[in-house]
């Protein structure tokens, strides 16, 4: 089965998460999508980052209903600081009858070379890049990247950012999160008060 790897620090899942892995799942490029909620990415600042617990609960709510979505936890049981091949590594090690494909942003793909063996994952994993806002899908020579391709998937222009700020405003979250995300985020947050 061919699995696509979704991982991030979903800090939180918004429905351009969501609508992504539908995309990757109905257009044929995965039979399933694992969505995997990063403990700390190591090239991110770990500035605003919820609890890994909330994280967690919001993705399984956010995908909820949705055929072909998974929910993964490996990362919970690997040592920090966690790196993507380490990831991949450990699920071809528990699942070797599946094809692992990693879901990257082209923001992402820019910078793919500062990834920690990120030649060993084009050469024993396969990686699927999709556009994102502001960078928009980059010209990949097959013969070179034989195991990269590109999803021309549908862009939203929600970032977890923003919903943070709008949450922290009191402002309605609606057609950027799952309402079951939101009603968790509301409640989460009255109970940090």
């Amino acid at each position: 089965m061919k699995i696509g790897i979704y991982s991030g620090s979903f800090n939180p899942v918004h429905l351009g998460h969501v609508a992504l892995a539908d995309y990757l799942v109905n257009h044929g490029f995965v039979d399933e999508v694992w969505l995997i909620r990063s403990p700390q990415n190591p090239l991110k600042r770990a500035d605003g980052l919820m609890d890994n617990e909330a994280r967690l609960a919001m993705l399984r709510l956010a995908i909820e209903g949705h055929s072909g979505l998974k929910v993964c936890t490996i990362e919970d049981e690997l040592p920090l600081p966690n790196y993507t091949i380490c990831t991949l590594r450990e699920l071809q090690h528990r699942h070797p009858e599946h094809e692992f494909h990693l879901i990257v942003g082209a923001d992402n793909w820019l910078i793919f070379r500062q990834w920690k063996d990120w030649d060993v994952i084009l050469r024993d994993f396969h990686l699927i890049v999709y556009p994102r806002p502001g960078y928009p899908l980059p010209d990949i020579d097959a013969n070179q990247y034989p195991t990269v391709r590109i999803a021309d998937a549908p862009q939203y222009d929600i970032s977890s950012t923003q919903i943070r700020q709008k949450l922290a405003q009191g402002e309605s979250l609606a057609g950027w999160v799952d309402p079951k995300v939101e009603q968790y985020l509301r409640y989460d947050t009255a109970q940090d008060r």
